[in-house]
């Protein structure tokens, strides 16, 4: 179950577990964004990303504040995508085929179709059933109702089948899952051992 290394403009993650994106929902007031990146980085979050129009801000602020951290935009707007990749986005994430921008500032790309090279990842959006997924390529996904029992379920069993990324806005309990099924597949060693008798 170990996570492929993934680079996105030359920051590596490679893990023992499947990766922690943190949606952060962008809001009127930008404050209120930097305190849920703040917090999900607090939480354990590998990746942050934003979404919509006007992020480069943020991106900005995210990249100066956390420089080793992974940034990444989501959006369908080539304009949007150039504009946060020039504010130091490392990833773009979209569900239209904005690989050119991506390869034009050197930034990883998740979407829905996706060649099997570096620094590309299989986005198959929202999980609802238990998944059979791709092995070739590295696959990011977002549990259906996240953060609830269920969602949570469905997110141990996204990393237990392989999921490189998994997309949250609950980031300590999906980190926590993340780790709980590297442990059972043993990829990484339990935080806490008990014997039970």
């Amino acid at each position: 179950m170990k996570t492929p290394d993934l680079v996105f403009r030359g920051r590596r993650l490679s893990s023992d577990r499947a990766l922690v994106l943190a949606a952060v929902q962008v809001l009127p007031e930008p404050d209120a964004a930097r305190e849920a990146v703040v917090s999900a980085v607090e939480d354990g979050a590998d990746l942050v990303s934003f979404r919509g129009t006007g992020v480069e801000p943020l991106v900005t602020w995210a990249r100066s504040k956390f420089p080793d951290l992974v940034v990444a935009v989501e959006t369908a707007e080539p304009s949007v995508a150039a504009a946060c990749c020039e504010a130091g986005a490392d990833l773009i994430i979209a569900r239209s085929d904005l690989t050119e921008v991506a390869a034009r500032f050197g930034a990883g790309y998740a979407g829905p179709s996706v060649p099997s090279a570096p620094g590309f990842v299989l986005d198959v959006g929202v999980l609802r059933a238990a998944p059979a997924l791709p092995e070739d390529v590295p696959v990011l996904v977002e549990p259906a109702g996240d953060g609830t029992p269920a969602g949570l379920a469905l997110a141990a069993l996204a990393a237990s089948a392989g999921a490189a990324i998994i997309r949250t806005r609950h980031v300590r309990a999906t980190r926590h899952v993340a780790e709980m099924a590297a442990s059972i597949a043993g990829t990484r060693p339990p935080a806490k051992a008990v014997r039970w008798e």
